[in-house]
């Protein structure tokens, strides 16, 4: 094949070279500074305004939502930490999207724990639901435990089956960890129009969710949140 598909580029709106000045005029080259403050506090606006669009027209008689959002160096390092707030330990496992990039499992290593590796329906090509559930009876019954997470992919921006997983989450009381790098605000009736409008990552109002947020250039923006039935979650 003489022509090459490259898997993303850059698109640059002319001013990167003016905000780049600024950081180093002001000084604010390590750590942070108030550009990175400013990211936080507008995806924490975005999330919170979006989130209202599930399942309803508008908003009225919907408690106020008050995500909050944290970034990171990267969103391997978000997935490690959701690991680490769900308490993913040595010898321990987690149920992991096969079709993905090594960020998504690698994390799991870092803390002694082993991914499970679960493959991906035709539709989205993310995380099969029918197979997650094969996997945690599987694990189950070979390991007496459950695993100790879930970790969907959205993989080029598409969205997952979040309601499927999440309802089987549910009902094993397993946490999921969103790897929603790539996907950040698309909405599954968009590229799937078929489907009912669910936005991507969007957990039911039972379970709780922990936004963690870092850039990558290949990646929308880069983000990981973590989704977990209220029983399984660290309050």
């Amino acid at each position: 094949m003489s022509e090459r598909i490259l898997l993303c580029l850059a698109h640059m709106s002319g001013r990167e070279q003016d905000f780049i000045k600024e950081a180093f005029d002001q000084n604010w080259v390590v750590p942070l500074g108030p550009n990175v403050n400013g990211f936080e506090k507008d995806l924490e606006a975005f999330v919170n305004k979006r989130e209202c669009l599930r399942g309803a027209e508008k908003c009225e008689g919907m408690e106020p939502l008050d995500k909050k959002v944290v970034a990171l160096s990267a969103g391997t390092a978000a997935v490690h930490l959701a690991l680490i707030a769900c308490g993913v330990g040595p010898g321990d496992e987690v149920l992991v999207q096969s079709f993905t990039f090594c960020a998504s499992s690698h994390p799991v290593t870092y803390l002694g724990a082993t991914p499970v590796f679960v493959d991906s329906e035709r539709e989205t090509w993310n995380m099969d639901p029918d197979l997650l559930e094969d996997a945690i009876k599987d694990r189950i019954a070979k390991t007496g435990k459950k695993p100790k997470a879930i970790v969907p992919v959205a993989l080029y921006g598409m969205p997952y089956k979040i309601d499927r997983i999440m309802e089987i989450a549910n009902r094993y009381e397993i946490p999921v960890i969103e790897d929603a790098a790539e996907p950040v605000a698309a909405l599954l009736s968009v590229l799937m129009p078929t489907r009912p409008v669910k936005f991507s990552g969007m957990p039911p109002r039972r379970a709780r969710a922990i936004p963690t947020t870092s850039t990558r250039p290949s990646d929308t923006t880069t983000v990981c949140r973590i989704s977990a039935p209220a029983s399984a979650a660290a309050r």
